[in-house]
């Protein structure tokens, strides 16, 4: 009997020590499955063993398919250092929830200090020019997320990135990033990258800067990136603005983008490329709708359009549920929210269009 009371002890005086230096790790995560059914998809005709339509299984476009939308699970937390200095770090991982598996620390992970100058960190993290174009997605992460339409270039999620983020002054803040290889694309110069090689690729680098003001009902960003990797891309400059006002229980947001290209003479141009959407919350019910459309310079370039509406119920602070509609055309459906399964465009020309049901929760 003593020994197992002395064991007891032991263990415990081990264990103790051991979890107070865990005690401030948050778990956190947003699960979010959808079931979409859709029209006017892609059809390559019979595949390579004569069957009609198995090219469009191979693309995943069937007429009816679930999706698992930027679902993720996450580690963070933040040790005091004295002084009004914090040590902080986040460890966060995509998950699929309809076919299993994603990468370990592949979403935003990082290390770094916090305080009264502000945050600095080092490790992925989303481009300063993408979070102006999140805080105004009214379907952000669905098969209608705006960045089917204003997406590319900058907006992304950096690796190999350092960010320095401001303090709030007033509602005024800035955000600037520097990645030496947004993409990990290797260090080889050749598009084919070696095998072994992990190395930052030389002269890829990336920059990305954003002002924003947030105050009461009112949201405005700018956001701005270039470098290396857009002109190795054959992109220029990527420029962002969006805008967002609250007037109680109705929402306006507008968004536009332009990014330009660093080879006219044979890519289709600048691209320009805008959002206008409002939203209308009745209690647990959320009304809501945008339309988006983009454009190259020149004329025989595809022209992408997306309309969407749709409707949340909010079961809780935490779960929700949704129904939307979204009519498309030259746009990939659910490529902008990193879903699992995406809807192809039809035809050059041709349009698409889905009825998506879906459940989020966060935890």
């Amino acid at each position: 009997m003593m020994k197992k009371i002395l064991a007891a002890a032991i263990v415990s005086a081990f264990a103790a020590p051991a979890f107070a230096a865990t005690a401030n790790v948050d778990v956190y995560g947003k699960l979010h499955a959808s079931v979409s059914m859709f029209d006017e998809t892609v059809d390559a005709g019979a595949g390579a063993d004569g069957i009609f339509g198995t090219a469009d299984d191979q693309l995943g476009t069937n007429d009816l398919q679930f999706s698992s939308n930027a679902s993720r699970i996450g580690f963070k937390g933040a040790e005091d250092l004295g002084g009004g200095l914090k040590a902080i770090w986040q460890i966060e991982s995509g998950v699929n929830l309809d076919e299993g598996g994603d990468s370990f620390a592949g979403r935003n992970s990082f290390i770094g200090l916090s305080g009264g100058f502000g945050t600095a960190l080092i490790g992925t993290h989303d481009t300063p020019l993408k979070l102006v174009g999140r805080a105004v997605d009214l379907f952000g992460d669905t098969m209608a997320d705006s960045r089917n339409v204003l997406g590319g270039g900058s907006d992304l999620r950096a690796k190999n990135v350092a960010v320095y983020m401001t303090p709030n002054m007033g509602g005024f803040g800035i955000a600037a990033a520097y990645s030496t290889d947004p993409k990990n694309q290797g260090s080889q110069i050749a598009p084919v990258v070696a095998a072994g090689d992990t190395g930052d690729r030389a002269d890829n680098g990336a920059y990305n800067v954003n002002a924003t003001y947030k105050n009461g009902p009112l949201f405005l960003g700018l956001g701005y990136g270039d470098g290396d990797y857009h002109e190795n891309n054959g992109l220029g400059a990527h420029m962002r603005g969006a805008a967002g006002f609250d007037m109680g229980a109705f929402k306006l947001v507008g968004q536009y983008d332009r990014l330009e290209d660093d080879t006219p003479a044979v890519g289709n141009g600048d691209y320009d490329a805008w959002m206008v959407g409002a939203a209308f919350t009745m209690g647990n019910i959320v009304l809501k709708a945008n339309y988006m459309e983009g454009e190259y310079d020149n004329a025989n370039a595809p022209e992408p359009t997306q309309w969407t509406a749709g409707v949340d119920y909010n079961l809780s602070k935490r779960s929700s549920v949704y129904a939307l509609y979204a009519k498309s055309e030259d746009v990939v459906l659910g490529k902008g929210g990193g879903s699992s399964d995406q809807i192809v465009s039809g035809d050059t020309g041709g349009d698409n269009s889905v009825i998506s049901l879906g459940m989020i929760h966060n935890f």
